[in-house]
């Protein structure tokens, strides 16, 4: 009787497949999109950087962290990974929070700009070229970065700003949130907003440029200082963890890690 049962359902299945167009219903739904996504690219780095990974550079599309400690050379890969897009046609955007620049070293990396002078004085007043730079002068909280690159998108998909766009933020700890920059919070505001901000709003946004329908593909190289927690006990190492809170390490397509690391690993 089961038997008799199962073939008579398998039977009804078959005939209302025989009469179903998926195509049809996907359409109905709107689900009838484009999935494909484009190829991998990578902005190449340097030879002993290759080496040293075994990668091409900083893959096109996703979030990227540069993390490790002072002077271990994390912001000369990010200008590296600048020159090296700017020599792509690929616009870099700067997002200067820390406020370490050095338009000097820039240039010794082969970033192109030019001095702009004043003729009264000889001094340099500004520097131009193929890039978008901006700092704590227009930049106060993680939300305005956000918020920054957000804009910078969206100009770009109206047509006002026709480049493929690497976002250079350095760094994210070196900013707080609106709540904390108003002197209403804390460290553990600074990580729920960066966790809203980067894992649900700037993710979502980046790696969405990876679709085969989207006109220009947008990457976000992130630069992060870690800080030494205490041990557990006396005879563990310390344990590394990232300024600003963890949620920039779980949101990072790519993490990598400049010098001076150690943990119990």
């Amino acid at each position: 009787m089961a038997r008799v049962k199962k073939s008579l359902s398998e039977a009804v299945s078959k005939e209302i497949k025989s009469k179903f167009d998926l195509s049809s219903f996907k359409e109905k739904k709107g689900l009838k999109q484009n999935v494909k996504f484009k190829d991998q690219e990578w902005i190449p780095l340097s030879s002993a950087f290759q080496d040293v990974t075994s990668i091409p550079g900083i893959p096109t599309g996703h979030i990227v962290l540069l993390r490790g400690h002072s002077d271990t050379g994390k912001t000369t890969a990010l200008l590296e990974a600048a020159v090296s897009a700017q020599k792509r046609g690929i616009l870099p955007v700067f997002i200067i929070t820390e406020m370490k620049w050095n338009w000097e070293h820039a240039k010794q990396m082969g970033l192109q700009f030019n001095e702009v002078v004043d003729e009264k004085t000889g001094e340099i007043v500004n520097f131009e070229g193929e890039f978008i730079y901006a700092d704590r002068e227009t930049i106060h909280s993680i939300e305005d970065v956000a918020g920054f690159i957000l804009d910078l998108m969206d100009e770009q998909k109206r047509g006002n700003l026709p480049y493929d766009l690497l976002f250079l933020w350095d760094s994210v700890g070196s900013v707080p949130c609106k709540m904390t920059y108003d002197g209403k919070g804390g460290k553990q505001h600074n990580a729920s907003v960066l966790s809203d901000k980067i894992g649900m709003g700037l993710n979502q946004r980046i790696t969405g440029s990876r679709r085969f329908d989207k006109p220009y593909t947008n990457t976000l190289v992130i630069v992060n200082q870690p800080w030494v927690e205490l041990p557990d006990n006396p005879f563990g190492q310390p344990k590394i963890k990232a300024k600003g809170g963890e949620s920039i390490w779980l949101n990072s397509t790519l993490v990598f890690l400049f010098g001076n690391q150690k943990n119990s690993g």
